[in-house]
C-alpha cells in the first residue's frame, strides 16, 4: 500500500515578527553601552585637565615661596652684605629764561593834511615911495619918472592848529600884465617877509623885514603863476604866534626914472580888480 505525504507542522504565527524586535532591541543595548563608554572616557579627560592647571600653580607657588624665603636669607644675612651710603641726591639746574623783549607798537603814520589860504583884501594893495598907494588895487612892483611902488600881501594862517608841523608851504602870485619894461636889463621881482600887522599903512613901504629879498618871485613878463617856498617863514610864523603870513614884493632895483608911464609888473590881489580869478593863495601842507 503506498503511503501519502503527510504535510509538514508550519512555524507558529507571528514568529517573525518577534525576530525583528529582538534584532532592534540588541542594536539599542549595543549603542547604549557605547554612549556609556564615550561618557566615561570623556569624564575621566575632563577630571584630569582641571587637576593638571592646579598641581603647576601649586608648583609655582612653590616656588615662588622657596624664591621669598632665599631672598629673605639674603636680606636677613647682614654680614654678607656690605652697607650702602646714600648719596645725596643732586637738585638740577634751571636754565634761566630769556628776558622777553617787549614788542613796540608801531608808530602810527601822521596824517598829512593840505589847506589853501586866501589873501585879505584889506591887506593886499601896494604901496608908493611918495606916500602914496591903493589897498583896493593889484599888486605893483616897479616904477616911473616920480616914484617906485611894493606889493603887499597878507594870509590868515590861525587856522592851523597848534603844535602841527610845516611839512611844505607854497606861495602862488598870479601875474597878469607889465607896463614898460620892468625887466630889462635882468632886473627881477623880490620877496620880503615882514610882520605888517592889521592894517596896511605908508609906513610899511619901508618898513624893516622879518627877512630880505629871501626869494626870487618872477624874472620875466609872462603872464600865469608865479610860485616859490615859504616853508621856513611860514614856520617861523607859527612858532613866533603869529596870525598873519605876509610878505612884500620889490624890484630887485629900485630907481626911480623912466617914463610917466613907467616899468611896472602887476599881480592879482584878493579883490580881483584885474578880473583874472585867480587871487593870491598860501598852500600849506602839515601834519
Amino acid at each position: 500500500m503506498e503511503q501519502e505525504d503527510q504535510p509538514q507542522p508550519s512555524a507558529p504565527a507571528g514568529s517573525g515578527g518577534t525576530s525583528k524586535w529582538k534584532k532592534a532591541f540588541l542594536s539599542l543595548v549595543v549603542v547604549t553601552v557605547l554612549l556609556m563608554v564615550g561618557g566615561g572616557i570623556l569624564w575621566f579627560g575632563l577630571q584630569k585637565a582641571s587637576k593638571s592647571p592646579s598641581r603647576e600653580g601649586a608648583a609655582s607657588t612653590e616656588a615662588v615661596s622657596e624664591e621669598a624665603t632665599s631672598a629673605n636669607e639674603l636680606v636677613t644675612d647682614t654680614d654678607a652684605t656690605p652697607s650702602v651710603t646714600p648719596q645725596p641726591t643732586k637738585t638740577p639746574t634751571t636754565a634761566p629764561l630769556p628776558t622777553p623783549t617787549p614788542t613796540l607798537a608801531p608808530t602810527p603814520t601822521p596824517t598829512t593834511l593840505i589847506e589853501t589860504f586866501d589873501s585879505s583884501a584889506a591887506l593886499d594893495g601896494f604901496r608908493a615911495s611918495n606916500a602914496g598907494g591903493n589897498a583896493g588895487l593889484e599888486l605893483r612892483a616897479g616904477r616911473n619918472a616920480t616914484l617906485t611902488t611894493r606889493g603887499f600881501v597878507s594870509f590868515g594862517i590861525g587856522e592851523i592848529p597848534d603844535g602841527a608841523t610845516i611839512e611844505q608851504a607854497t606861495l602862488k602870485i598870479y601875474q597878469v600884465s607889465v607896463v614898460g619894461d620892468p625887466y630889462g636889463a635882468g632886473l627881477r621881482v623880490m620877496l620880503d617877509h615882514l610882520d605888517y600887522g592889521t592894517t596896511l599903512e605908508h609906513a610899511d613901504f619901508s618898513a624893516a623885514s622879518l627877512s630880505s629879498s629871501f626869494t626870487t618871485l618872477s624874472t620875466n613878463a609872462s603872464v600865469g603863476w608865479k610860485e616859490v617856498d615859504v616853508t621856513d617863514q611860514v614856520r617861523s610864523d607859527l612858532s613866533n604866534n603869529r596870525e598873519r603870513s605876509q610878505y612884500r614884493l620889490h624890484m630887485a632895483t629900485e630907481t626911480v626914472g623912466g617914463t610917466v608911464t613907467g616899468d611896472f609888473a602887476y599881480f592879482e590881489a584878493a579883490d580881483n580888480s584885474t578880473g583874472s580869478g585867480y587871487t593870491p593863495q598860501l598852500v600849506v601842507r602839515y601834519h
